[in-house]
This record gives C-alpha cells, structure tokens and sequence, in this order.
C-alpha cells in the first residue's frame, strides 16, 4: 500500500550547514524528484525521511505515523519505506535470487524469479554481484527494496553508476514498476534529464531553502523563479536593476514586476535572435562560441557576460563573431528565488 509523505517545518543543522525550514507534502502513489545543485541539501532530506538522520525540528509522517519530531526518531527498519543507495548496497555472499528472498520472504522463488527475469536480471539470477555490470547490481538493488511492496520507495541518485546508454532502459523499468505497484517514490538526483523523465512532481533546493514544489510541467513550462529556469532548463539569467517603477538589464528597461526580490533577465532558447543590419532596437552585443548545424539552420551558442545564451539562425558564422541580439517577445523578469527561500 503507498503511503502519503507530509514533512512540516523541518529543519536541521549540521556543521554550519542548515536544512530547512522545509514544508513538502507527498501524496499517495506520487513520484518526487528532489533536484538542486550539490551541497544543496537533497540527500541530507532523504536520510531524514529514511531515518539515517535525526531532525532538530518540525515532523516528517509517513501515512498516519509520526516518524520524526522534537524527541521522536522512529528507527529506519520501521517505517515502512525502501532504499536504493547510489552504491546499490547489496550483500556480496548472496545471489541476485537470494536478495530478493531474504528481502521479500512472502515473495515465494518463482515470483522472485519472474521479477528478476522482467528486468533483465533472468541469466543472473545465481550470480552474486561482484560478478555483475554496474548496470545490473544497480536493478537489483531497485528489485530488492520494491520486492517488500513499501509503502514508501527512496531513491538516491539510483542512475549514477549506470552507463549513459543503459539509462533510458533503467528508467523506462522504474516507471512501469512504481507505476504498477503505484509506489509513492521520492528521487535524489542532480540531473535535470532524469528527473524529467521519472518524476511527477519536483521540488527544487538551493542551500538547504525550498526555491519551488509543483508538477515537472509547470515548473518546466512556467518556472516561477530565475534559478528554478537555469537549473531545470538551462536559461541564462542576466542582471537586472530595479530604477524606481522599472527594471534595467542588457536589453534595456521595461517595467518593474509587482513580486520583490533580487530580479533576473531570463532568456530561454528562442528567447533572443540574431538582429537585421536594419534593426534598431538591438540593445546587446553577445560573442559567438559555436554554430552547430541542425535540420533547418544553425545552433548558435553565444557568450553574454557571464551567461550563455542559445539562438537560431540561418547560416553558420565565424567563431568570436560579435552578434548584435534582439528580443523576440516580452521580457521575462524573475525573481532569482522566491521570497520565502531568501529568508
């Protein structure tokens, strides 16, 4: 049975590190990527939803139980949750088969054996893992916490062992089998890619502070934040200064968003082309660092400061070119991070 997740004010403090305060609900049967640059606390949260570290404060339910508070640490092998570590973990004196039978004792050897064989893992089955490709342990790693049927499945950065062309195969099997068993699954992982493809819902950390909680689509479609749209999607994030009731940035003032905070000039790709000799409102000069043909032109990757802005165009410049840009819309003006993570 999937288990809803419901984290209230948590925070945590070690060696002038702090977590939180952090408020995330999980519902039943949900995927959760939990995305950030290093040394953004991601881990950190899920050994707290793991119980393999204790919080200072707030609570963390896991369904109806209270497994973390001010003087509670519910121990890890009771709440009900499975872990895949970016090692895999496994034990080396047992077979892919017996991993999953002293880990699932209701399993039964045919089910184990047919679990092993739908990911891959059927010729494997009496191997034990120093005999197996990266690859291979870390499914068995992922078959051996679902095998249980938690109610609860945490994943820390589970593809970072695996070769890049065995991904897409290892994430299409974590898909279908959260999917079927509708296991709710929490992911650690720094690569945007990844969480893309595994997750429903993301929840985007910067130095310990939630910068934003949505679905993928929303926060890839409509990112409420400068830095949400630099880490997910790659966006350059050019100054901006607020003058009074407008806003000053490389391609010039326009009006001040209601929202405070610290401004940004996001610029996602199709963001900006290359200006005409004949066009007047190009505002900004950019050096161009590389053309890569494509199907219907080229690829251009320019330097703007200290920010890398990506256009189209139609034929294929010189290296260090100067390109003279202009907007192809509205400016889009962010807030760098929400209000409430700078606090």
């Amino acid at each position: 049975m999937s288990l809803q997740v419901r984290i209230q004010a948590l925070h945590l403090r070690r060696a002038g590190f702090t977590l939180g305060p952090l408020d995330i609900e999980v519902a039943a049967s949900t995927r959760l990527a939990i995305v950030g640059p290093s040394g953004s606390g991601k881990t950190t949260l899920l050994r707290c939803v793991a119980g393999f570290e204790r919080v200072d404060g707030g609570s963390i339910r896991i369904g109806e139980q209270l497994v973390a508070a001010d003087r509670v640490h519910l121990d890890p092998a009771l709440r009900g949750v499975g872990m895949v570590f970016q090692d895999g973990a496994l034990w080396t004196h047992m077979t892919a088969l017996q991993h999953l039978t002293f880990a699932a004792p209701g399993l039964g050897k045919a089910a184990a054996l047919a679990l092993l064989e739908r990911a891959g893992l059927g010729a494997q089955a009496h191997k034990k893992p120093p005999r197996m490709s990266g690859g291979e342990a870390q499914r068995l790693g992922l078959l051996r916490a679902l095998a249980p049927g938690p109610g609860v499945l945490l994943l820390d950065e589970p593809l970072r062992s695996v070769d890049v062309h065995q991904r897409d195969s290892l994430v299409t099997l974590l898909r279908e089998l959260t999917g079927e068993r509708r296991t709710t699954t929490i992911l650690v992982t720094h690569d945007r890619d990844e969480a893309l493809a595994l997750a429903d819902e993301l929840v985007v950390l910067c130095a310990g502070k939630l910068v934003e909680h949505g679905t993928a689509a929303a926060l890839v479609q409509r990112p409420r934040t400068a830095f949400t749209a630099a880490f997910l999607l790659g966006a350059a994030c050019l100054p901006a200064r607020r003058d009074g009731a407008a806003v000053v940035t490389p391609f010039g003032s326009f009006p001040a968003p209601a929202e405070p905070g610290d401004l940004r000039h996001v610029l996602l790709p199709g963001d900006v082309a290359v200006a005409a000799d004949s066009t007047a409102n190009a505002t900004t000069t950019a050096r161009l660092i590389a053309a890569t043909p494509d199907a219907t032109g080229f690829h251009l990757r320019l330097a703007l400061g200290d920010q890398v802005v990506h256009c189209r165009h139609d034929r294929a410049l010189p290296a260090d070119t100067m390109v003279r840009l202009v907007l192809n819309g509205p400016a889009r003006l962010l807030p760098w991070q929400a209000p409430a993570a700078l606090t």
